[in-house]
């Protein structure tokens, strides 16, 4: 159903009127035929699809922008916000779905957003049976001026000293370009794509290791300004760092399949609800052995979630005035995560895990 539509009974329905008197109204307005029960089962339908996203506004909101261009006063209204509400609301939308952005006035869907690739990448980081390590990360913020550089090299040097395979980044490799969220150029120390790929690589990690990399929203807000992809720029500078996709992707070494994802939009109503939700959205051949995922700066361990370890591993960027006007606090670290396999009827699986959480020390920015 059209926004606009919508609107247009709800106001009616709210106001008391019966479906007979809103359908003449109806019909009348937008020049249509139909009957008040169809108009019922209509609204209903658009009402049940709203309530199954429970109260995170962020996620009707975008469905919403999705169907039709909005203007931040009608999503107001709608959701009945002040003008701090219609705030938090604006930050969230633009903050965490690449795919928004304002146009004349409007808040619109942009159709030339990068999207969620999710390519296929046959690797050999490992093989044969026995224990193998991997190092899990996400949510570097490279060029922000919240960045933990410090911390993440320990933890590098950790994963060294653990001999771990490979690590892996669930995105947000980059701050962005400083329009992610309302204030974020004060939020930048280092401006412009290529002096970017040139500090990242000044700071990058002394190490052997081969990291593994997708991009995040804030990546993409700089390929939606600029055209840039600016982690698979990084990553054709920098030797053992491999670019995987724009927001996800998935690892493949000796029949062991491992999904890296970038989340979008708040968090929800407890801690594993979008991790859930992501899940859940694949179907039972897509579900991979181990899925890490990225993007709410939060730790979170599921050890079988359909048939996946499911790991969000935190990030290595400090609290941010962003992050405290939401009253969130990151949870600054890494994983190292490791696993038993073993050979059953010719195919490899894991049959034993271990999840090693390292809290690197800074919960409250500098």
């Amino acid at each position: 159903m059209l926004t606009d539509q919508f609107q247009f009974i709800n106001e009616k329905y709210s106001q008391e009127q019966s479906w007979k008197d809103i359908t003449t109204e109806f019909n009348k307005t937008y020049k249509q035929g139909v009957s008040p029960e169809a108009l019922r089962k209509r609204y209903q339908r658009e009402i049940a699809k709203l309530e199954s996203l429970g109260d995170d506004s962020v996620e009707k909101a975008f469905r919403l922008i999705k169907q039709n261009p909005q203007k931040p006063t009608d999503l107001a209204k709608r959701f009945n916000l002040d003008l701090d509400g219609l705030d938090d609301l604006l930050d969230d939308l633009l903050n965490n779905r690449a795919a928004i952005k304002f146009h004349q006035g409007y808040l619109v869907f942009d159709r030339l957003a990068p999207t969620p690739d999710n390519i296929k990448h046959d690797l050999n980081i490992f093989s044969g049976e026995g224990w193998v390590k991997f190092g899990l990360y996400a949510d570097p913020h490279f060029c922000s001026v919240y960045e933990q550089i410090d911390l993440l090299h320990a933890f590098y040097r950790v994963c060294e000293q653990e001999k771990v395979s490979a690590m892996i980044c669930a995105g947000d490799f980059t701050a962005g370009n400083g329009t992610v969220y309302k204030g974020q150029y004060q939020d930048l120390k280092i401006f412009g794509a290529d002096k970017q790929v040139e500090y990242i690589q000044s700071v990058w990690p002394d190490t052997t290791l081969d990291t593994y990399t997708i991009g995040g929203n804030h990546d993409a807000d700089l390929y939606k300004t600029a055209g840039i992809d600016i982690v698979e720029l990084v990553s054709s500078k920098i030797d053992n760092l491999h670019y995987l996709g724009k927001m996800s992707a998935t690892m493949e070494s000796d029949g062991v399949s491992i999904y890296v994802k970038h989340g979008e939009g708040g968090l929800g109503a407890f801690r594993s609800y979008k991790a859930q939700k992501i899940i859940d959205a694949q179907r039972s051949e897509e579900v991979c052995d181990i899925s890490v995922i990225g993007h709410w700066h939060c730790n979170l361990y599921m050890p079988k979630y359909r048939e996946s370890i499911v790991i969000m591993p935190g990030c290595f960027e400090a609290q941010s005035d962003y992050m405290i006007r939401k009253s969130l606090v990151p949870e600054i670290g890494g994983v190292i995560l490791e696993l038993k396999l073993e050979k059953i009827n010719g195919k490899m699986k894991i049959v034993r895990h271990k999840v090693d959480f390292l809290d690197m020390g800074v919960l409250k920015g500098f």
